[in-house]
């Protein structure tokens, strides 16, 4: 009678390769490099994993589920302090070393599912979770849908590109300081649009 597979093998191992992969590219992903780099089988990965196609989807849905506890929150819950506190904390979990990493794989990720034409890609739609998790946000504070679409687009592409910014430059401590400026203008913009509309 075959063994029953063990639930936690696989998270495991996922947590596993998310450390592997901080310093490398989605593309150095095989079961072969995994498997040395792991100290086991191969067969390990064909197991939990299937194929090379599957397990890079593990990878990039483990990448992205990393800010479900986040995107959990329901933003029309926060008032505008709790939203500044929260956007904060966001920012902070994000922007350490090893999450900035698993950001740039992210990017990788977006950009292969680009190319590959997968405009419902796990990767891909990080982005629109928090566009929509914004927009309701700022629907809750008295903004009209279509201009809370826009600023929801605005805030969210922003915060992208300061990720990007840290990344790339590592100079967290100056695009935090941006990040800061960027989240009080957009909160006091929302709160100047609501007001004119009443």
């Amino acid at each position: 009678m075959p063994r029953k597979p063990d639930p936690t093998r696989k998270p495991e191992l996922l947590g596993r390769i998310l450390e592997h992969l901080a310093g490398r590219t989605l593309a150095t992903v095989s079961f072969r490099t995994l498997a040395e780099a792991l100290g086991v089988s191969t067969y390990v990965f064909v197991y939990h994993f299937g194929n090379r196609s599957q397990l890079v989807d593990e990878i990039v849905r483990a990448i992205v589920a990393r800010q479900d506890a986040l995107l959990a929150v329901d933003p029309v819950d926060l008032d505008e302090p709790a939203w500044l506190q929260f956007i904060e904390t966001a920012w902070t979990e994000v922007s350490t070393p090893y999450n900035l990493q698993l950001m740039r794989l992210e990017y990788e990720a977006a950009m292969l599912e680009m190319i590959d034409g997968d405009a419902g890609g796990i990767a891909r739609s990080a982005v629109s979770r928090w566009q929509a998790f914004t927009k309701d946000w700022c629907i809750a504070r008295g903004l009209d849908a279509d201009v809370a679409d826009v600023e929801s687009r605005l805030f969210t592409d922003t915060i992208y590109g300061l990720q990007y910014d840290a990344l790339a430059t590592g100079d967290t401590e100056r695009v935090t300081a941006a990040f800061r400026l960027h989240v009080r203008a957009f909160a006091a913009r929302v709160r100047a649009t609501a007001a004119a509309a009443v």
